[in-house]
């Protein structure tokens, strides 16, 4: 069986120190004012002999945003969070969905869960989700943003 640790808790000693928890109530209040953010996942990154830690986190983001839409709220999210994390960190932030679903399930079974709306907004989604046609390659060209 695996053990599973908080991306807070693991500790790395290969050059990546783990995110301070007093840091996390300022990420989700971030996250909280963005109407558009619908779930953020955070991943613990194991990357050796590097003098920055990664930040990263998947984001689910309204659906019936066009894809260039939610591009523009990644980088819009990414302007916010990134005094949050920065000097310590590298931002990383991963467009996630459930249209994705090897991205969607790959990301939920390492992701840990730090922000979700409420059940009606997220079943809200779903039913999006149902009128919406698959994912396509397009939409996975630009799916991680990076922030230095």
């Amino acid at each position: 069986m695996a053990e599973e640790r908080s991306f807070l808790d693991d500790p790395n000693p290969e050059g990546r120190a783990p995110m301070p928890v007093e840091r996390l109530p300022m990420l989700l209040s971030i996250v909280e004012q963005m109407d558009e953010v619908l779930v953020v996942l955070a991943f613990t990154v194991h990357a050796e002999g590097v003098m920055r830690s990664d930040a990263t986190f998947g984001v689910w983001l309204d659906e019936s945003l066009s894809h260039e839409d939610k591009i523009e709220t990644l980088r819009q999210l990414a302007a916010r969070l990134y005094p949050v994390v920065s000097p310590d960190y590298y931002l990383d932030l991963m467009l996630i969905s459930p249209r994705d679903s090897a991205l969607w399930q790959l990301a939920t079974e390492n992701g840990d869960l730090i922000f979700s709306r409420d059940d009606e907004t997220l079943q809200a989604q779903a039913a999006i989700i149902q009128s919406l046609p698959p994912f396509d390659e397009d939409e996975r060209d630009i799916d991680v943003m990076r922030v230095m």
